[in-house]
């Protein structure tokens, strides 16, 4: 089948199945609303092509060439894409399910309200890619997919391993990355505010300087991880794993750390008014120079922490264990609230 009956074939409504276009000159081709059916299109030219609201099921498109190509709503369902180039392509609201994007260069598509379910996505490219709204779900890989430069607003990245994922000069904001792997990764200076990252590894990760303001951390493990000077106000830090993670310098304004693992972490000189620390768990950690007016460490254990030079302003030490814990002057700080204690410690008698 040549250019021009593939053509008035899709024109007739006709199904496209079993068919070898293989190397085919498709570039600039109108194809929108065509289904293809079990359809070899390997190393095809699409440049250009609109393919706006068609179907492509079970076919090969490995190597084929795509850049530019208008895929609004295309559905591709159980396809090989490896190698494919779908640089600067339209695929708002696009549906991938079960594909090989293995090595696919996406660089500069716009992928705004795209779907991509259980498909591969090892060495993929999406460098400068617009992903907002994006869900990229259950992939069965991401080793090496570059997300370079990449705008994700509201992105969904659930459950993924990122930890060999290329993120340099890209974006998250409002993103949802819950239970997903970052251990280890240099994310230092990154734009990620608002972002969801409840349950995620990141374990001896590097945030230096970086924006997470109202991100939250809800469970999550950031043991040995390092957030220095990092702009985290607001952020969620309940039941979270921080055991040996630095915070020196950031600003945790109106955090809240309630029931977190803090031990021996590092907060020096950082910035934690009206922090909520309710049962943390602080043994031996360290508050030296921080600000911590109005800071509320209701029962929480500070034992052997370091609050010198700390700045307590009523600072709540509501019926805290402190045993070896050093303080400076406390005068402005709070103690036992008697008649809370008491209701605190009530029990019916039956």
């Amino acid at each position: 089948m040549n250019r021009d009956e593939l053509i008035a074939n899709i024109a007739g409504g006709e199904v496209i199945s079993g068919v070898d276009l293989a190397g085919l000159d498709l570039s600039g081709a109108n194809l929108s609303g065509a289904v293809f059916e079990k359809t070899s299109l390997r190393g095809a030219n699409l440049i250009g092509a609109k393919l706006k609201e068609s179907s492509l099921v079970q076919c090969d498109l490995s190597g084929a060439k795509l850049a530019r190509a208008n895929m609004h709503h295309t559905i591709v369902a159980t396809c090989n894409l490896e190698n494919a180039v779908l640089a600067e392509a339209y695929l708002a609201s696009a549906r991938f399910a079960e594909s090989d994007l293995s090595f696919a260069d996406f660089t500069g598509a716009n992928l705004i309200i795209a779907a991509v379910a259980k498909c591969g996505l090892a060495g993929a490219v999406l460098a400068k890619c617009n992903l907002d709204r994006t869900s990229i779900i259950e992939s069965s890989s991401v080793a090496n997919m570059s997300l370079a430069g990449a705008s994700l607003k509201q992105t969904v990245l659930m459950g993924a391993d990122l930890t060999n994922v290329v993120v340099t000069g890209a974006t998250f904001e409002s993103a949802v990355l819950i239970g997903s792997k970052l251990a280890g990764m240099d994310l230092s200076k990154m734009r990620m505010p608002l972002t969801q990252m409840m349950g995620c590894d990141l374990s001896g990760a590097v945030l230096v300087e970086a924006n997470l303001t109202q991100c939250n951390f809800k469970d999550a493990d950031l043991t040995q991880a390092i957030f220095d000077k990092s702009d985290m106000e607001r952020v969620l830090l309940i039941g979270a794993k921080a055991h040996l993670a630095s915070f020196r310098g950031a600003k945790l304004t109106q955090s809240i750390l309630n029931e977190a693992d803090l031990s021996g972490a590092d907060f020096e000189g950082a910035v934690m008014d009206q922090c909520i620390l309710h049962r943390a768990s602080c043994l031996g950690t360290r508050f030296s120079g921080a600000n911590l007016t109005y800071a509320d460490f209701s029962n929480a254990d500070v034992s052997g922490s370091d609050f010198l030079k700390a700045t307590l302003t009523r600072a709540r030490f509501h019926r805290t264990k402190e045993d070896r814990a050093i303080f400076g002057s406390r005068a402005a700080a709070l103690g036992n609230d008697e008649l809370l204690a008491e209701a605190e410690a009530w029990t019916p008698k039956y």
